[in-house]
This record gives structure tokens, C-alpha cells and sequence, in this order.
């Protein structure tokens, strides 16, 4: 099994858990059965798209450890910014947007 099987099954597994979700409990969420969670964190199953994608977002997992796992800078506080940020109203981006701008201005300086 390749590296980005290997990740996923941990991944997957670690948040289930955190989420106090069982296999089974977290497949009726994604619509599979018990078989395919068992599979996908035993890192026998390669999930399709069609599994993967509700997978991803019954979990929120963060996309970086799912495509990205050789990456080793620690993004989970990017992906945290993200989330609040994908909430906002376009005024509130806006803002939000000039006043990064400037702080990154002022913290070069």
C-alpha cells in the first residue's frame, strides 16, 4: 500500500475516534457500509471519489492530509483560518482581506 493509503486509513480512524464515531455510525453518516470504513482505515480499501469526497466532509478533514501527507510543515492552523474565513459575507472578507494585508505589512516591517 502506497503512502497516501497508509495516511488516510490513520487519518480517517484518529478523527473517528476523536469524534467518539463508530465505524458503523460513521458509515449510515457517509451512506457505505461497515465494510468499506473497516477497509479504508486498514488501509486495504482505496476509496472512490463518490466515498471519499462525503468521507472528507462528514470528518472535515483537512484536505493537506489527505492529497498532501509528505507535506511537513504543520498547516492545521491554515486550515483552521480557512474555516472561519469560509463563513464570512463577502463585506467581511473584504475587510478581513485588507486588514491581513496590512498586519503582514506591519509584521515584515
Amino acid at each position: 500500500m502506497n503512502q497516501n493509503g497508509e495516511v488516510l486509513g490513520d487519518v480517517v480512524k484518529a478523527t473517528r475516534k476523536s469524534r467518539h464515531l463508530s465505524q458503523e455510525a460513521l458509515a449510515e453518516r457517509i451512506g457505505v457500509c461497515k465494510r468499506t470504513i473497516i477497509d479504508i482505515e486498514s488501509n486495504t480499501g482505496n476509496p472512490k471519489f463518490e466515498v471519499l469526497y462525503p468521507l472528507v466532509r462528514e470528518l472535515d478533514l483537512p484536505l493537506y492530509q489527505v492529497f498532501y501527507p509528505e507535506v511537513k510543515e504543520n498547516l492545521e492552523l491554515k486550515n483552521v483560518l480557512m474555516q472561519e474565513v469560509s463563513s464570512c459575507s463577502e463585506y467581511e472578507l473584504k475587510i478581513i482581506l485588507a486588514m491581513v494585508k496590512s498586519l503582514r505589512d506591519t509584521l515584515k516591517n
